[in-house]
């Protein structure tokens, strides 16, 4: 008996009766400790049950059902490849040991003399131990196994890996099939024959076939399927009707649609969650860079100057294996900077693959070995979903495309483009299923688009889909369902911002990009995305040049200079204001002179001028109540209310913020109410009716699901914070402060000038408290809070004062 034992990371110590897992002991009984011993001992042989039963418990009758249970310990701490189950005979141990103790690099190494043609891996398997143990539990209960998804994700490498480490428990043998050469589907059967050296000619391939396999305890692991799948199937079909002992394990970009299929989807590798060098070296996609980066580099290694950029390419091809594959050879020639930089003609940069292999010797040639098996109506749809930036709907895919008259033909040929791996689909139980193309496929589609002639179209196409959205959505963002309507347009930000650029291109550009901004006037600052609405305000402005003079103008020019504001911009806030309200005086529309006025009135505030600030808001009160147009009425009434607070006539503010919270509860908006409720609370704060400004702050911040906007919720944190000061529970506050600085800092929001000068007061009033160590303690503490954490933490806080 050897001294000791290593196989992958773990290490059995016999004299010690001791098992060490990635280092550590691992909590493992007596009895499961004699049980892996034996078939250790034993490992060049199948051993039955009776036999296990008498080494684990000699001398004594116990259960079958003992022995089940051991097993399962076992399995559970070294996963289910360490130990093979031969049905009707019993248990074999067919991890590779590594006598020597130096690193076991290929973990599915031949450890048994078992019949097989399975090719000699020359590279190092990287992670997917999970997915192997899935897969092996899946065989185990299963015979027909396909491994499906995209091309180039490695579905051929896992399943020789798979078979690899199910060698000892098919004594028969395991047999490679490439069935990626055939171009004549009736040569399936015959090219299995072949692989197997069944060589009667006198008898049907077929039938040879079933003749040889039906008594033999064998795995045939089929390659490729996807372009003979008909014949496949038929094969497959009849091998497992007729050979008993017979499983299969078969790849392919598409499910094979068997009776009794079990399919397990083989996803991408895992990319890195951030660029710190320790998850860095987690990821399965960075791993597998490096270990091909060497091929070539010997001394490549990941460090502070190059870890950014490695998991920027990983992530832009999307966790695809061979095209990070093909990507790691380019260090030869290219830094990873340069590889970076050029992933945007990705097809072009990543060549040089499988010469063995056609279809993976460039991207290219994997992404259209998987075109050229779509039906010409799936080719269609294919290549105008290219238009879509961040997924789609299947109402938008079926209005885009052109087959609006036929919104279950386009579902059939999404189901398809799914079934075949060029799509995936997004599930969210408050939303409609998206249908999404990974970033390398979109490219590919995009490329196929142009080809046809119909790029233009389509994003034309694209862009009035969207520009309607937006308009049905800013009409929705001021009701009861504006919740639901700021999730719309946030799932759909990225086809958004996508249908704004094709402006730049497309006929009339300048006034869809007007209306696009126009109608996003709310959502970006309700988002607290204030630098990218600025920008996409400017844009539309620039787009338009002399056509700014109509609705669509003043409101980008109201939304620009809130967003100017909300970025500490104050002159060019009101320079944008007085231009929006110009037009609007210009077109005399009621409710956009009133919504000017208070953007005009709202940047004097900021620009220090409250007397001209509370002439402009009130000149809105007075436009919007003869108008009858509550929304700007109450808009109009916070900002007197503003000014005054400010100027410390907290009497002459609290009428104004009720009238408006009132306004904003007959409306049921959700975002108004949050936020009057939010300004009533600093109110109360300051004059010291703090049960009232908890219980107004516990309701503003059960809104928040409501309304769907975190910059809402995130700039009244600081309220929060300064509520707990003025109760004297100062460390709270600074932590809550420190949670705000994050938040708002993420989002690029300023609070205006009188906000500001509340919550500088009450902070210092708590770092006096505390002392200036204490307070920048908890400060920090409450800077490293993620958002739901730091939620959490103020709810439970608000409540523990009811």
């Amino acid at each position: 008996m050897l001294g000791q034992y290593r196989f992958g990371s773990s290490e059995l110590r016999p004299s010690e009766r001791q098992l060490l897992v990635d280092g550590a002991p691992a909590a493992l009984g007596a009895r499961a400790f004699d049980l892996l011993l034996a078939l250790i001992e034993r490992r060049e042989r199948v051993v039955d049950k009776s036999e296990l039963l008498d080494a684990v418990w000699p001398g004594l009758v116990v259960e079958e059902s003992n022995l089940q249970v051991q097993m399962s310990s076992l399995r559970k701490l070294l996963g289910r490849n360490a130990i093979a189950t031969i049905p009707g005979r019993g248990y074999r141990f067919v991890a590779a040991l590594d006598a020597d103790g130096t690193e076991n690099v290929n973990a599915g190494a031949q450890t048994t003399t078992n019949p097989n043609n399975l090719p000699r891996l020359r590279t190092r398997f990287i992670g997917r131990e999970k997915a192997l143990d899935d897969c092996a539990e899946l065989l185990h209960d299963s015979r027909l196994l396909t491994l499906s998804g995209i091309g180039g994700c490695g579905k051929t490498r896992l399943a020789q890996e798979l078979a690899q480490r199910q060698l000892g428990a098919f004594p028969d043998g395991v047999w490679f099939v490439d069935l990626g050469p055939l171009q004549d589907a009736e040569r399936v059967p015959a090219t299995v024959a072949a692989t197997l050296g069944i060589k009667d000619a006198a008898v049907a391939p077929l039938e040879r076939l079933t003749d040889h396999l039906k008594s033999r305890q064998t795995l045939v692991l089929l390659d490729s399927c996807e372009h003979v799948i008909d014949a496949a199937v038929e094969s497959i079909d009849a091998l497992l009707e007729r050979c008993g002992a017979l499983k299969v394990v078969a790849t392919s970009r598409e499910a094979l649609g068997m009776q009794g299929e079990q399919i397990f989807m083989v996803r991408s590798l895992s990319l890195p969650a951030t660029a710190d060098l320790d998850e860095m070296l987690r990821s399965e996609a960075v791993r597998l860079f490096v270990d091909h980066a060497r091929l070539v580099l010997p001394d490549f290694t990941v460090h502070e100057g190059n870890a950014a950029a490695i998991a920027e390419i990983c992530r832009r091809l999307d966790g695809i294996a061979l095209a990070i594959e093909l990507a790691a050879a380019r260090v030869r020639v290219l830094s990873v900077d340069e590889i970076r930089a050029r992933l945007d003609d990705r097809f072009r940069l990543l060549t040089g693959g499988n010469r063995a292999m056609p279809r993976h010797q460039t991207l290219h040639a994997t992404m259209q070995w998987s075109h050229d098996l779509l039906t010409a109506p799936e080719r269609r749809l294919f290549r105008r979903l290219a238009v879509f930036a961040g997924g789609c709907t299947l109402p938008a895919a079926t209005d885009v495309s052109g087959d609006a008259a036929d919104e279950y033909g386009t579902l059939e040929r999404l189901t398809a483009l799914h079934d075949k791996s060029l799509l995936i689909v997004d599930r969210d139980t408050r939303a409609q299923p998206r249908y999404r193309m990974l970033e390398t496929v979109r490219q590919y589609a995009a490329e196929r688009l142009n080809e046809a002639g119909e790029g233009d179209d389509m994003r034309t196409r694209h862009l009035l889909h969207y520009v309607a959205l937006a308009e049905r959505a800013a009409l929705g963002m001021e009701g009861p369902r504006q919740g639901e309507w700021f999730a719309a347009l946030w799932h759909e930000q990225e086809n958004l911002l996508a249908a704004h650029a094709w402006c730049a291109h497309a006929a009339q550009g300048g006034a869809h990009a007007l209306r696009l901004a126009a109608s996003l006037s709310r959502y970006f600052p309700a988002t607290a995305q204030y630098a990218l609405g600025y920008r996409l305000a400017e844009a539309a402005l620039g787009l338009a040049r002399g056509g700014v003079e109509c609705a669509d103008g003043a409101l980008t020019l109201i939304s620009m200079s809130f967003c100017a504001m909300r970025l500490g911009q104050y002159d060019v806030a009101y320079s944008c204001a007085e231009r929006g309200l110009d037009i609007a005086r210009s077109l005399d529309d009621v409710e956009l002179i009133a919504r000017a006025l208070s953007a005009v009135g709202a940047s004097l505030h900021a620009k220090d001028e409250p007397l001209r600030a509370i002439a402009s808001f009130q000149e809105a009160c007075d436009r919007a109540r003869a108008g009858n147009k509550p929304q700007s009425l109450g808009f109009a009434l916070c900002g007197i209310a503003e000014v005054h607070r400010e100027l410390g006539n907290l009497a002459e503010a609290e009428p104004f913020y009720e009238e408006s919270l009132t306004l904003a509860r007959a409306r049921e908006d959700a975002r108004a109410t949050a936020i009057g409720l939010g300004n009533l609370a600093s109110l109360w704060i300051m004059s010291g009716r703090l049960d009232r400004a908890r219980a107004a702050l516990r309701e503003s911040m059960g809104l928040r699901t409501t309304m769907n906007s975190k910059a809402v919720v995130e700039c009244q944190l600081d309220v929060v914070a300064a509520l707990a000061a003025a109760s004297a529970s100062h460390a709270q506050a600074a932590r809550f402060h420190g949670a705000t600085l994050t938040r708002l800092r993420e989002s690029g929001f300023r609070h205006d000038p009188a906000d500001e000068a509340f919550i500088t007061g009450w902070m210092a009033r708590s770092r006096e408290a505390l002392g200036a160590a204490a307070f920048d303690a908890a400060e920090a503490e409450g800077k490293a809070q993620n958002y739901e954490v730091a939620m959490a933490e103020m709810e439970r806080w608000l409540r523990s004062g009811e």
